[in-house]
């Protein structure tokens, strides 16, 4: 369509270079303004580098900072999914679920990483074969609550962090250094030979260096504590990963992973994305890292749908508001608003296109 002047009530008139028709309705450009946002904000270019003038490109963006994205629910029985949560600061976190093809299968916007955040994740994914994850941030809590039956392998790199934390990269102990070199072993493990290599290894230091460990001493205040507490820490903590099963869960189905190195690299490209475009407040931090996780789906839906049934403002202020109503009274905060941070609102609405009827 293509200028034609103007009606004569001064209305700008179109006509079809092809057929020749006219009209005088202004085009729906709103998907091609999402569209080149979106591209803007996977690409590496900053809003002087970019083909549009900053400002033409500004205001293409104002579509899609009022949109969030909907969150999938394929129902899919994935080999294995990734678990993690990328921080935005100290007021927000994104939870991530990753499947085995690097594709974004889920997730979900709380104020912390806790177990109850996590069971809104976990809750609308199909309980896969394996999960990776760190087992940090209430989520071994969550996973027993959601899928009991689900094995959980450990992210080994992240325990090897663990132990190093304690003993230091330049240990002074004999003990300590040899804890680290198994560490460092253990997040190397990939088969049955390697895994039983490192049993030996762990159950020869715990034999010569239980005694030291053991060691007390009595502190200013009069208490008993343990003379090498971050040694002894580490040995609870590995102690504990034995007893509980979860470090070699891998060795059960095969080809499976050992680290979440899978999710920890797409936090690392939503990082980068965002320092690419820093000085977004923290609204816009959340949608844009919800975007980003939309478009890494297996089959993000086009433009043209996303501008029809994407969440809108107005929409979340209305169920916002419909929460603030249905809330117990001393759920509310003295802003009026419920107190439980993102659990106010019916997960539901975000995946309907009519107001979800709630059967209470």
């Amino acid at each position: 369509m293509k200028k034609n002047g103007k009606t004569s009530g001064g209305k700008v008139r179109y006509r079809c270079a092809g057929c020749g028709a006219s009209t005088s309705a202004n085009p729906d450009t709103r998907a091609k303004d999402l569209r080149t946002a979106l591209d803007w904000l996977m690409s590496k270019d900053t809003l002087e580098s970019h083909r549009l003038p900053a400002r033409t490109l500004q205001r293409k963006c104002e579509l899609m900072w009022s949109l969030i994205p909907p969150v999938p629910r394929d129902g899919v029985v994935h080999d294995v999914l990734h678990l993690d949560g990328i921080h935005l600061g100290r007021d927000a976190v994104v939870l991530i679920a990753v499947d085995e093809t690097s594709h974004v299968a889920g997730w979900h916007v709380a104020r912390n990483e806790t177990s109850a955040a996590w069971n809104r994740l976990l809750s609308r994914l199909a309980p896969p074969d394996m999960v990776v994850c760190d087992g940090g941030g209430g989520l071994l809590k969550a996973l027993h609550e959601t899928w009991p039956e689900t094995p959980v392998q450990r992210c080994l790199f992240h325990i090897c962090m663990n132990i190093t934390q304690l003993t230091g990269k330049h240990p002074r102990y004999e003990s300590s250094r040899q804890l680290r070199n198994l560490a460092i072993e253990l997040s190397r493990a990939h088969d049955r030979k390697s895994v039983d290599e490192w049993g030996v290894k762990w159950l020869r230091w715990e034999a010569r260096w239980n005694a030291f460990i053991d060691e007390r001493r009595r502190s200013a205040d009069g208490r008993e504590r343990d003379a090498h507490e971050r040694l002894a820490k580490a040995r609870r903590m590995l102690r504990r990963l034995v007893v509980e099963d979860q470090m070699f869960t891998f060795l059960r189905f095969g080809d499976m992973p050992t680290t979440n190195n899978r999710v920890e690299s797409l936090n690392s490209r939503i990082r980068a994305m965002l320092r690419r475009h820093r000085g977004l407040n923290l609204e816009r931090r959340i949608r844009a890292v919800c975007w980003w996780c939309h478009q890494h789906t297996v089959s993000p839906e086009n433009c043209e749908w996303l501008v029809k049934h994407a969440v809108t403002d107005e929409r979340l202020d209305q169920w916002y508001e419909n929460a603030w109503r249905n809330a117990p009274r001393t759920m509310h905060d003295q802003t009026g608003m419920p107190q439980r941070y993102g659990t106010g609102i019916e997960w539901n609405d975000f995946h309907r296109s009519t107001p979800w009827q709630d059967s209470n």
